[in-house]
């Protein structure tokens, strides 16, 4: 069997063509590591050109997509033969992997893989000042301090313990700029990151709580990259102590 590779938009894409069979998986697992060393944790299998599939490269498949979502990703496939098809339902790895008609379908999954982050255990803190002149005439301009929940490449989100009857619906009304500081303990002891974010939606529970998720709108390239890797740090170590 043939393998053809090839990245587009933090996306690798695998085209099968010929037989998948015990002598390829090898192969196939060469594939993937060479993505994840790459940074790309979301696979697209293209299997259109695919005329067999046995056994061992079906179990190939399901291992791969358990190493990438070590990271965060995912395994998505497309264009299932009907001979395929009609296995992996039979099985039942329709349930387990992803598998879609076309390739733009599969991109809009893989594309929202990783958005909701990963969870952040203790009491690590989140500073957030309010940028906006409604939120600033609400909050004031002095930095509110909250708990962080989650992290992600795009965001954070924390919760907020003292809301004090203020109008939660103005602070953090959707699009409203926000400001963070925050550190990450794992990742060094001392750094802070700034960042600016917006508020993208808010949760009030019982006891005047309130859970706020928010997306990064400027981060530094080092701090971007930074963490992306504190985060699929994260979700591998949490990955393999979940095994």
């Amino acid at each position: 069997m043939e393998i053809l590779g090839s990245n587009e938009g933090g996306i690798h894409f695998l085209h099968l063509v010929g037989n998948f069979d015990t002598t390829d998986v090898e192969t196939f697992h060469a594939h993937v590591e060479e993505a994840i060393d790459n940074q790309h944790f979301r696979v697209l299998v293209n299997a259109s050109q695919m005329r067999f599939i046995n056994s061992t490269a079906l179990g190939s498949l399901i291992r791969a997509q358990k190493r990438l979502q070590q990271y965060g990703g995912d395994l998505a496939v497309t264009s299932l033969p009907s001979f395929a098809a009609g296995v992996f339902k039979t099985l039942g790895l329709d349930r387990k992997i992803r598998c879609f008609d076309e390739d733009p379908e599969a991109v809009a999954y893989l594309e929202s893989v990783g958005a909701e982050g990963v969870g952040v255990e203790g009491d690590q803190q989140v500073g957030f000042s309010f940028q906006g002149d409604e939120q600033v005439a609400v909050a004031g301009e002095e930095p509110r301090i909250g708990t962080m929940k989650s992290i992600g490449e795009y965001g954070v989100q924390f919760l907020w313990e003292n809301l004090d009857n203020l109008d939660s619906d103005t602070m953090f009304t959707p699009g409203a700029a926000v400001r963070l500081r925050f550190r990450l303990p794992l990742y060094h002891e001392s750094h802070m990151f700034h960042a600016d974010a917006q508020i993208v939606s808010s949760t009030v529970t019982a006891g005047n709580r309130i859970t706020v998720q928010t997306k990064f709108t400027n981060l530094s390239d080092v701090e971007r990259r930074a963490i992306q890797q504190f985060v699929r740090d994260l979700r591998y170590l949490k990955g393999e102590l979940s095994e």
